[in-house]
């Protein structure tokens, strides 16, 4: 019986202990290709403050760095309090590069603004919304371009500078990836792969591989204007600028982390097959002290 209990408590802390290293941010050297610092993104994120998310703007930071993601963008609905309130705590901690962005949440379209310092009114019409996040430096994203959203930017594309091309439609509709390329081919956009993270999936999910003179917010929205990106998308598929495919693909790790099947690492198999194992040998220990 002594010897059971010993077996149970010493695999659970191997479990704790292997799933603590197994959770702990994944770590890269500077990525450098044709000359540009190679930047994982995310631009759609939310948080529990105002956006229905499951983290705190503080929580989406700690997430980001674990996910591997050198730029998030917090995008609160109709407002940008979140997005300041991560960036905050983010410079202090050390923590990935937080845009600060607002999803104009309106019925009939949505739009990602990135960049911004002031709230977007989400009543405008939406060359309007466009304008205005233009004329305070910003970037402007389709947001999930499905044919729901489509049809509101008809006579306004010229004034996107990006659409997503990966968002987790792709996974939950049949031809959600279609429909997003159907959307993109309709103009110039930049390549926009975005996870919408609400808690419920993988914040990173979708990713945007942002080709950037440096890691800052001035470089990576050049970088967006300029159309330098790369997405994965369903099945691996890859969209954006055909000479920056061709670099990114030289570096098999950037299809692999935009991966919804990526393989678990050994460590996190043990800490799986331990916990299962001491959780066993503890039910176990219990019945034998009924």
């Amino acid at each position: 019986m002594r010897r059971l209990r010993v077996t149970a408590w010493i695999a659970t802390l191997l479990g704790i202990a292997a799933g603590t290293l197994a959770d702990r941010p994944i770590v890269q050297p500077p990525l450098v290709l044709g000359g540009y610092r190679v930047l994982a993104a995310d631009f759609h994120v939310h948080s529990s403050t105002w956006s229905d998310g499951a983290l705190t703007p503080f929580g989406l930071v700690l997430e980001a760095e674990r996910q591997g993601l050198d730029v998030i963008a917090i995008t609160g609905h109709n407002q940008v309090s979140d997005s300041q309130a991560g960036r905050w705590f983010s410079e202090r901690v050390g923590g990935p590069l937080v845009l600060t962005g607002e999803e104009i949440h309106t019925i009939g379209h949505h739009v990602i603004a990135l960049g911004i310092s002031r709230t977007i009114d989400f009543r405008l019409p939406v060359a309007s919304q466009l304008d205005a996040i233009h004329e305070q430096g910003g970037v402007a994203i389709a947001a999930h371009p499905t044919p729901t959203y489509a049809p509101a930017f008809s006579g306004v594309l010229d004034r996107l500078d990006g659409a997503e091309i990966c968002h987790p439609v792709i996974y939950a509709v049949d031809d959600g990836q279609q429909q997003l390329e159907r959307f993109s081919a309709e103009g110039y956009f930049a390549a926009i792969g975005s996870s919408d993270f609400h808690g419920f999936s993988r914040l990173g999910l979708c990713r945007t591989y942002v080709f950037a003179t440096d890691l800052t917010a001035a470089a990576v929205l050049d970088a967006l204007r300029a159309r330098r990106t790369v997405v994965y998308g369903l099945g691996g598929r890859a969209y954006g600028d055909p000479e920056l495919i061709r670099l990114a693909e030289s570096v098999p790790r950037l299809r692999t982390a935009a991966s919804t099947d990526a393989p678990a690492s050994s460590l996190d198999w043990l800490s799986r097959v331990a916990g299962v194992f001491g959780l066993a040998s503890v039910v176990l220990t219990q019945r034998r002290w009924a």
